[in-house]
């Protein structure tokens, strides 16, 4: 069993169909969903509590507060306690690709085959690859990677110290990571799809004024797809 953290800060459709595509293409019994809710409001927290009381998610956690990247810190922290070999961490505007196995599946097994790997992620092209440290068949060693779906080996963190930053997440803790030994890369065939790489990151005028941070973050774009279930690119993005 795997657990499969995910943050979460309005934006519920994006979450109910994260949850949803888990579910419909994950082995059953291969995993237990885990959501931290970042401040959302009433509504949104209602919508998660029924996930919840359905036996979608395992468990939930609301806050009251919007803690950011903080969030990251203690769900590392609090699954280094948890006696899994692996567990995942992601955010609720990814999607998992339909795969057989499973991306949960393959993904498990790129991991026991490079025990030199703290991270794995699947891709989302072009992000996060203009600069390869290396590329295997299976997997493009690099610098860092973010919350998409990404598996994490927990003896690389037998202990996790809660004051690493403020951002406690992505380029810090794969540079942690590294200084442990261990290495982060991205799949080379299996891609998820970023739902929230769009304008303004989906979220809604009055949801940016309780965090404009959201507001014009990233560049929205769109890669050609060549599979709309497996989220695979057309040749011309792949690495």
């Amino acid at each position: 069993m795997i657990d499969i953290y995910m943050t979460s800060f309005f934006r519920f459709n994006f979450t109910h169909e994260a949850v949803k595509l888990i579910h419909e293409r994950t082995e059953s019994g291969t995993f237990q969903i885990h959501i931290f809710d970042n401040g959302s409001d009433k509504e949104t927290q209602k919508a998660l509590l029924y996930l919840l009381e359905n036996e979608k998610i395992a468990s939930l956690h609301l806050d009251s507060r919007n803690t950011g990247c903080l969030y990251n810190k203690s769900i590392f922290h609090a699954m280094t306690e948890s006696c899994n070999k692996y567990y995942v961490v992601t955010d609720n505007d990814v999607y998992p690709p339909a795969l057989t196995p499973s991306w949960l599946v393959q993904m498990t097994e790129i991991m026991d085959r490079h025990p030199e790997l703290a991270f794995l992620t699947p891709q989302f092209p072009p992000q996060g690859l203009s600069q390869p440290e290396q590329i295997l068949n299976d997997v493009i060693y690099c610098r860092a990677v973010g919350n998409a779906f990404k598996i994490i080996r927990k003896s690389a963190f037998p202990s996790f110290n809660t004051s690493i930053g403020a951002y406690g997440d992505d380029g810090l803790v794969c540079n942690l990571a590294r200084k442990n030994g261990f290495k982060s890369a991205f799949c080379r065939n299996i891609f998820c799809y970023h739902a929230g790489q769009c304008n303004n990151w989906g979220y809604k005028p009055e949801e940016i004024a309780k965090d404009p941070r959201k507001q014009g973050y990233g560049k929205p774009f769109r890669y050609e797809l060549a599979n709309e279930l497996t989220y695979e690119p057309k040749p011309e993005w792949k690495m």
